[in-house]
């Protein structure tokens, strides 16, 4: 089997991952000891604002709780990866994204920029930045 490039790996686990296959995107392309961000870690003001914001989710388990939570708040308009840079140990990926948020209606819209560390060409994890204080806003009520 040929080994994939790092950022094939990034986006083969983002392309699983978008289509619900959590199984498929952590067996081939992510480490057992996977650990992701949102945010800033240990972050209080953070957690308030954005319930999977500002803590560290692990594994697969912890990923789709992220996911859940996230998805049930928010509709997703738009999300795109445009552009992957491969930094040795790190892959970059900056898109750009349009979400509604389900109760308020309110949305948000942020360039974002996502980091995965990698280790023995699968994914061990990484943190995603995004304009938080938009997010945190469109989850408030008028």
């Amino acid at each position: 089997m040929k080994t994939l490039t790092k950022i094939k790996t990034v986006q083969k686990f983002l392309e699983a991952q978008y289509a619900g296959d959590f199984d498929r995107a952590f067996q081939s392309y992510a480490q057992p000891d996977f650990q992701w961000i949102v945010g800033s870690s240990d972050n209080e003001i953070l957690r308030e604002a954005i319930p999977w914001a500002g803590y560290t989710h692990k594994g697969k388990e912890g990923y789709i709780r992220l996911t859940t939570l996230l998805f049930s708040e928010f509709e997703a308009l738009e999300f795109e990866p445009k552009r992957y840079n491969d930094a040795g140990e790190t892959v970059f990926v900056e898109g750009h994204f349009t979400f509604r948020h389900r109760q308020t209606g309110k949305i948000a819209d942020s360039d974002w920029i996502a980091r995965f560390d990698m280790r023995d060409g699968l994914i061990a994890g990484g943190q995603f930045y995004e304009n938080t204080a938009g997010v945190a806003l469109a989850r408030k009520a008028a």
